[in-house]
């Protein structure tokens, strides 16, 4: 059982701190919640174990849950984070799931008196992923959006709409 936990856990708190989260104020500390949850079945011919680690605070949130069946045992995290970055927010979601594969996922916007932009990235383990771009802004012409979609096995489409006053 003790294989697998310490290493979800590690994974999750590496990547909370990569992302800026480890290094808290007193007062996000405060308000955090650690929780722990664990299920043990037994029976003459088999016997089964599942638990899950649960941490949640002011911008981020991360679970690992772990599970034995028959000695036989498997693990999956996932952890998000969101950052306030003055003109807008940002986040990062990361997935890994039993097999060991790895979703990463990013957004960020950003405000502006007479702009805003929005962007998202999607990648994978195993190569799959894309990017996707939304800016919008005024002129004395009117408003016009840019948006821009680009995936890893090269296909990307780009559009640009411009709406008068």
């Amino acid at each position: 059982m003790t294989a697998h936990r310490p290493f979800i856990v590690a994974a999750v708190a590496g990547l909370l701190t990569a992302a800026g989260v480890a290094a808290a104020a007193d007062s996000a500390e405060a308000q955090s919640r650690t929780r722990h949850r664990s299920t043990t079945v037994s029976g003459p011919n088999h016997s089964a174990t599942r638990g899950a680690d649960i941490y949640r605070s002011p911008g981020s949130a991360s679970v690992s849950r772990y599970g034995f069946v028959d000695g036989q045992g498997w693990s999956s995290a996932r952890a998000r984070t969101t950052i306030d970055t003055g003109s807008g927010h940002a986040t990062t979601a990361v997935r890994t799931g039993p097999a060991g594969n790895t979703q990463t996922r990013t957004a960020s916007t950003a405000y502006g008196d007479d702009s805003y932009s929005r962007g998202s990235s999607v990648q994978t383990s195993n190569g799959y992923g894309y990017d996707r771009q939304v800016e919008a802004y005024r002129d004395d012409d009117g408003v016009t959006v840019n948006r821009t979609v680009s995936a890893n096995n090269g296909a990307s489409r780009s559009s640009t709409v411009t709406r008068p006053y």
